[in-house]
């Protein structure tokens, strides 16, 4: 006889068979918490086995149902005598025993779901979940603060409009995950007359909404909308002809987690689809003859599409099991509840269940609008602009307004004079200049008279050149001449050869003659006559050099006014604001900010801001900045 119920401990160990085990039940709910429980008399030793958390397989007759974890016990008294009673969830809520602690933000461009539910599971403290097969290729942004990881995970396919399914395998460890998309094919049948006992349909058009709003993190005016990426409305419509036939019912949709209008807004198309129809739900009492029929079509599963026919009550539907519920395993194997919807369960309410018993509340840092007002003063001219920069944080969700107010005043000084030690000053260069003198008359000035004196001087030898020299009876030139032979006659010299005679030209001669001379200078005086005239002098270009001696110079303190400008230009980051007023008030310069590749205002930068007038002057300026900054970031001081 098979055991329907074995424990485990926390290392996986088997510990107890529990034979004595009955009323062995389960409610297995589609991308939900699985729950079963069972009971043992009070007297049963292996009670001793069954301690909080630790591990129980159940079988559904020669099926294994799951692998669940020991969540509570309580004992009861009654006619039959004393028993204990077992709640418990599937392994599954393991995942609540870990958590992601602060802010944590996954996925975008690149990123895809594997990896997202990777990140989650890589948190786990003992790796008891890995992934296995994941169907889903999205590429959404997520973010998590103060998050158990099953809550992360069942909050990742929310944004799919396609249905999903979580599924999972527990035979082997560490246990396996999958996200799967569920088979529309007919898997089972519910006939009456054949496995219908019993059926209720409700429907609740309570729910339906043909308009959703989206609002996402923040709030006020700072709250996320997607309006930016829907064509400017912050709504998403059914189609028309759900409108026409429910009208336009409007809902809003707001959860503080999503930080991001995709995202935001692809929730918010599943969260349509579903409730574009009234809710229509069957509880069905079947009775489930696998076990007589081992036929799988006879089996009812979870998220499995099945058809139900009562042809006395009108339906003849296909829908999918989203919960699958047996009470009493061994007394009663073959009754089976199944609820079939035309939608799946929404897991919201499980989770904020799941949040309540972990002390979780969902607390998430959103942050506040600031006003932050800079003033500045400063005088300024056409080359040396007033400057203002402010700083614009990383953590800024939202810039509501820039605004710039300014005047101008005239320039502004504070003394007339200043210290100052001494110095070498130099002048500039100068360039050079003819300056004449004043004419003056003749002047005749006598020279002194001296005595007569006998000068004598020899010298051995003397040279004349006779080209042109002319020395009276000492030396006599002559022209051409050519001793008797004419000029051209070839003669013969002595050893033969022959020459042809030529005249010769002009010569000289040099005569030497040792001799001396005696020189009588009488006595006599010399008369020079200067005549009027006038001098130039010439100065080349020349520097000259002060030296200024070290001293004070005293200060005349006040406030003194200069020129007052007569127009502006203002930049903002670069960009021209066209204005060229003197004053102004209120002056939005968002548009000329610097913007991300996005279009927003540049985060994480210093802004500039320049204001330079057309003369010497003074600016008096304030900018007010309405931003909303998340609480997060820095530390704890």
């Amino acid at each position: 006889m098979r055991t329907h119920v074995t424990v485990y401990d926390l290392q996986m160990r088997r510990v107890a068979f529990l034979e004595n085990a009955f009323d062995i039940g389960y409610d297995a709910s589609m991308n939900a918490l699985w729950t079963a429980q069972f009971s043992l008399p009070a007297g049963d030793e292996k009670n001793a086995e069954c301690q909080p958390l630790y591990f129980v397989e159940i079988f559904d007759g020669d099926v294994r149902l799951e692998l669940f974890r020991i969540l509570s016990s309580a004992a009861k008294r009654g006619s039959g005598g004393e028993t204990i009673t077992y709640q418990c969830e599937h392994v599954l809520a393991t995942l609540l025993d870990d958590v992601l602690f602060q802010y944590h933000t996954v996925g975008n461009l690149g990123y895809y779901t594997p990896q997202v539910l990777k990140y989650i599971l890589d948190r786990q403290t003992t790796q008891r979940w890995r992934l296995g097969d994941i169907q889903f290729t999205h590429q959404f942004e997520y973010n998590w603060e103060n998050e158990n990881l099953l809550g992360a995970l069942f909050s990742v396919p929310q944004p799919f409009t396609d249905e999903y399914m979580w599924t999972f395998d527990t035979t082997a460890y560490p246990w396996t995950l999958n996200l799967v998309q569920p088979s529309g094919r007919e898997e089972a049948y519910i006939r009456y007359g054949v496995n219908l006992q019993g059926i209720e349909r409700k429907i609740d058009p309570s729910q339906v909404t043909t308009r959703i709003y989206g609002l996402g993190y923040g709030e006020g005016v700072n709250q996320l909308t997607f309006a930016d990426i829907n064509g400017g409305k912050p709504y998403i419509d059914a189609e028309p002809e759900y409108i026409q036939r429910f009208g336009l019912v409007q809902t809003i949709f707001a959860d503080k987690r999503f930080e991001f209008a995709d995202t935001l807004l692809a929730r918010c198309r599943a969260m349509l689809n579903e409730l574009k129809v009234p809710s229509m739900q069957y509880t069905v009492d079947a009775a489930e003859i696998y076990a007589i029929t081992k036929d799988p079509i006879d089996r009812f599963k979870v998220g499995a599409m099945v058809r139900v026919q009562d042809a006395e009550m009108g339906i003849d539907i296909k829908a999918r099991v989203v919960k699958v519920g047996k009470s009493n395993i061994l007394g009663q194997p073959g009754a089976v509840k199944l609820e079939i919807a035309n939608k799946t369960q929404d897991i919201a309410s499980s989770i904020a269940d799941l949040r309540n018993r972990m002390h979780i509340s969902e607390v998430y840092a959103q942050g506040a609008t600031n006003l932050d007002t800079r003033d500045f003063a400063d005088n300024c001219d056409p080359d040396h602009p007033a400057i203002l920069k402010f700083y614009v944080p990383d953590e800024t969700v939202r810039i509501n307004k820039v605004m710039l107010s300014f005047q101008t005043e005239a320039f502004r000084a504070y003394s007339k004079a200043i210290e100052g030690g001494g110095g070498v000053s130099t002048t500039t260069a100068a360039g050079g200049a003819s300056v004449p003198s004043t004419s003056t008359s003749a002047v005749q000035t006598p020279t002194t008279t001296t005595l007569a004196a006998t000068v004598e001087s020899s010298s051995p030898s003397d040279e004349w050149d006779q080209f042109a020299t002319y020395v009276p009876d000492a030396v006599s030139a002559e022209g051409d001449h050519n001793h008797g032979i004419p000029d051209g006659t070839n003669l013969m010299t002595s050893t033969g050869e022959t020459v042809t005679f030529s005249m010769s030209g002009k010569h000289r001669h040099v005569l030497t003659s040792e001799h001396k001379h005696r020189v009588t200078i009488p006595g006599h005086s010399h008369q020079v006559t200067i005549p009027g005239h006038n001098h130039t002098v010439e100065i080349p270009e020349h520097t000259h050099e002060l030296n200024i001696p070290e001293h004070t110079h005293e200060i005349e303190y006040g406030i003194y006014e200069g020129p007052q400008p007569k127009n502006v230009s203002i930049m903002v980051d670069g960009n021209t604001v066209p204005i060229r007023e003197t004053s102004g008030n209120d002056i939005n310069i968002i548009p000329y900010l610097s913007k991300d590749g996005d279009g927003r205002v540049s985060r994480g930068t210093w802004h500039e801001i320049q204001i330079a007038p057309n003369s010497l002057g003074r600016v008096i300026a304030n900018v007010v900045t309405q931003l909303f900054v998340q609480s997060r970031g820095g530390g704890n001081y």
